[in-house]
């Protein structure tokens, strides 16, 4: 199994085709109840630069952005790629931006 890094990671969002794109089950139950839209998620893994990337296991990273609508929050985006550069949403939350400006100070 091929163990990409976060420079892999970034060329293959730049030329991943939208369609590709999975979403896990537990995404698409709990969007409603997390206060974000599908949308916007796949908007951000094409088309905007993260406000961090971090790997958080094999094949398995965070992605933070701006939310959509809320100012005081982030988007946390987990997402897992295969050997064949598939990418899949593995989970997706808000969190209040404070905690990464404070560690962005740390």
């Amino acid at each position: 199994m091929r163990d990409y890094n976060i420079n892999e990671l970034i060329k293959i969002l730049k030329s991943h085709d939208p369609d590709e794109i999975y979403v896990s089950p537990h995404i698409l139950e709990n969007c409603f109840e997390r206060n974000y839209s599908l949308n916007y998620v796949h908007l951000c893994l094409l088309e905007k630069i993260p406000l961090s990337i971090s790997k958080t296991s094999e094949n398995r990273f965070l992605l933070i952005y701006p939310h959509e609508t809320i100012k005081f929050q982030d988007l946390y985006i987990v997402i897992g790629i295969n050997d064949d550069e598939k990418i899949t949403i593995i989970t997706v939350y808000c969190f209040d931006k404070r905690r990464r400006e404070r560690e962005i100070k740390r």
